[in-house]
């Protein structure tokens, strides 16, 4: 019993322990006790420790707490100023809104019928920008349309300056219209950045005055197109940069002052129109380069194969090289048996050699036939996908549908081309084995004949 109650008392100790002592108090850490008496006392002592500790930080909080109650009344005091601060400027802002349309009507008032005539200088000047803008003539004048720019956006009345701008921009825009000029600027991206010579056809066209390159204009900032036009143009704009400015020179000249020009960088090319045929587009043209191949091979050797039976005929001798030569070779082997017989081995032969002769022809014939079934695939699918394109977003932007158009058509082209080479690769070819093959027939026919005339001489 009494080691029953010791052990009660150790482990009501150390529970007290656990409650009391903090978890990283060094006392926690200490070494452990040798007896109950000793843990009881230490956990008295940490408790006493503990107490103290709280009190202290009571009285801590205690003292600090009349310096947090001003230190509430001091922001309170700073929010109740800002408030009225805050009052003070929205009526400040209210004033000042009616003093500012107050002074607008006033400034109306005062320009009377100025003011419509400076409303229609600000309109003028938005509308000639957008020309000078568009213009070539600003690729030789950079900078034109600044002055233009601040009368269009200014709220308050425009200056002399700026209204005699109007009118000398519009009289230097006439003045260029007329002129073929070659003068020196920079353009981004060409010639490192120096200077370089332009060509300039009144508001209409510019190019490089070195390479005829044509020029593009976007507010007023000359660019190189990325897609030059054909040659032909080139050469002419060349003409007019190095000719004589005494005499009359054909050169380009488009009139939608580089509209037309522009579109040749959204043209496709032979390329990228061909891809747009897709994978049904590269399936045609593989069979059609197979059909080709194998047609040209064909008609190749079917014409040495001519030339051999034609130099075959000009000999007595059978040779083996030769399709003319092997029926011979045929013939006598079996010239001394009756004519049935020597018909009968000389057609075997012409069997054995027609074979050998339209081998190839019929998958030439397959692929003309299929080469357009294929393109005509393409042209429903493309259909199909214009359909589609139309049920999803409607048929007011074209370009939505000028992709399943273009897949149908390319497609569609390219069947008809890759049909009609291999068409009449199929004619000449058969053609050619054909006129072998009658050579051969009447060689035999004319062996046959030659057998029984010597025959029925022998006989008679």
């Amino acid at each position: 019993m009494k080691f029953t109650i010791k052990s009660l008392l150790g482990a009501a100790a150390v529970s007290a322990a656990a409650l009391i002592i903090p978890a990283g108090s060094a006392l926690a850490q200490a070494t452990p006790v040798k007896s109950i008496d000793e843990l009881i006392s230490r956990v008295g002592r940490d408790s006493r420790e503990a107490n103290a500790e709280a009190q202290r930080r009571v009285q801590e909080f205690t003292q600090k707490r009349g310096q947090q109650q001003a230190l509430l009344n001091t922001a309170k005091a700073e929010l109740r100023r800002l408030r009225g601060q805050e009052s003070a400027n929205n009526n400040a802002l209210d004033a000042n809104k009616a003093a500012v349309l107050q002074l607008d009507e006033d400034l109306r008032v005062a320009q009377g019928s100025f003011g419509e005539l400076f409303g229609a200088a600000r309109q003028a000047a938005g509308e000639l920008k957008s020309v000078v803008d568009a213009s070539f003539i600003s690729g030789q004048y950079p900078g034109r349309s600044d002055v233009l720019d601040q009368v269009a956006n200014s709220s308050k009345l425009p200056e002399v300056y700026e209204l005699e701008n109007i009118y000398q921009t519009i009289l230097q825009e006439a003045k260029a219209q007329g002129e073929v000029v070659t003068y020196s600027n920079v353009i981004s991206q060409v010639n490192d950045g120096n200077p370089i010579e332009i060509t300039r056809v009144g508001p209409f066209t510019s190019w490089l005055a070195k390479d005829a390159r044509f020029l593009s204009v976007d507010s007023g900032e000359l660019a190189v197109l990325p897609r030059q036009p054909a040659g032909r143009l080139r050469g002419l704009a060349k003409n007019v940069s190095g000719g004589d400015p005494a005499k009359v020179t054909k050169g380009p000249v488009d009139p939608t002052r580089g509209v037309l020009l522009g579109l040749v960088t959204r043209t496709p090319t032979l390329m990228e129109r061909y891809h747009a045929g897709g994978n049904i587009g590269y399936a045609v043209s593989i069979m059609a380069a197979i059909g080709v191949a194998i047609g040209v091979w064909r008609l190749f050797a079917l014409f040495m194969t001519s030339v051999a039976v034609r130099a075959q005929m000009r000999r007595s001798t059978p040779g083996k090289g030769n399709p003319l030569g092997r029926i011979m070779a045929a013939y006598e082997s079996a010239k001394d048996k009756d004519i049935e017989t020597i018909e009968l081995k000389l057609d075997d032969a012409i069997l054995k050699e027609s074979g050998k002769l339209d081998f190839g022809l019929s998958l030439v014939k397959v692929l003309a036939a299929v080469s357009p079934l294929m393109g005509l695939l393409g042209t429903v699918i493309g259909m199909i996908q214009t359909f589609q394109a139309i049920t999803l977003f409607g048929a007011g932007d074209p370009q939505l549908m000028a992709d399943g158009i273009s897949f149908a058509l390319v497609t569609t082209v390219l069947g008809l081309l890759s049909a009609i080479p291999l068409l009449l690769l199929h004619s000449f070819t058969s053609s050619a084995s054909r006129s072998i093959q009658q050579v051969l027939e009447e060689q035999a026919a004319g062996m046959v004949a030659a057998n029984a005339e010597a025959r029925s001489g022998t006989k008679s």
